[in-house]
């Protein structure tokens, strides 16, 4: 406590920012901010539709040497987005980003374009929680799923892997029509 006590003294307050010591009390407060602010992007956009389309929420890690942790989008993709929330864990680099997109667009293409530059970045994602069928994975989380589920029949199509029992037809779902869908079993 006390190192942690002498570095946040030694950086505020400052015009980026303060801090303050919570009680038990107030610390256990301030971890249910976590729950309003993903629930107020979730409410933004069921009270906007006519100018929302959806959201495309990122979990992200940045490198630990990153100082400038806030991305500025390209006009081209910052034109596309209504609103944008972040918000992490303390004296961590994971981050989680949400994009209200604006109607009409399309959230895939807004997510990819946001994910290259969040990989040029060196970021990794998805950070903390798993790929489930929103990232692709990284090949050696492929080879494990491989190894841990011979014929692809616990989750297919995890990590944007095979749909198919025994992993036939190695194309991946990209959630568009025309592409390969999970075998019967």
């Amino acid at each position: 406590m006390e190192e942690a006590r002498t570095y946040l003294a030694s950086r505020f307050p400052s015009q980026y920012g303060g801090y303050f010591e919570c009680t038990k009390k107030e610390g256990k407060a301030a971890f249910l901010n976590r729950f309003a602010v993903g629930g107020s992007i979730v409410r933004y956009r069921s009270i906007h539709p006519k100018t929302v389309e959806d959201i495309v929420a990122l979990d992200v890690a940045l490198p630990r040497n990153t100082i400038d942790w806030f991305e500025s989008l390209p006009s081209d993709i910052a034109q596309k987005i209504d609103f944008t929330m972040y918000c992490g864990h303390f004296f961590c680099h994971v981050m989680y980003q949400e994009y209200l997109v604006k109607k009409g667009e399309n959230c895939d293409t807004v997510k990819d374009a946001i994910l290259s530059l969040l990989k040029a970045r060196g970021a990794e994602y998805p950070a903390e929680h798993n790929v489930g069928h929103q990232y692709e994975a990284v090949d050696s989380l492929k080879n494990f799923y491989r190894k841990l589920d011979p014929t692809n029949s616990f989750n297919p199509g995890i990590g944007k892997t095979s749909l198919q029992l025994d992993w036939k037809d190695a194309r991946h779902y990209t959630g568009e029509q025309g592409n390969s869908q999970p075998s019967s079993l």
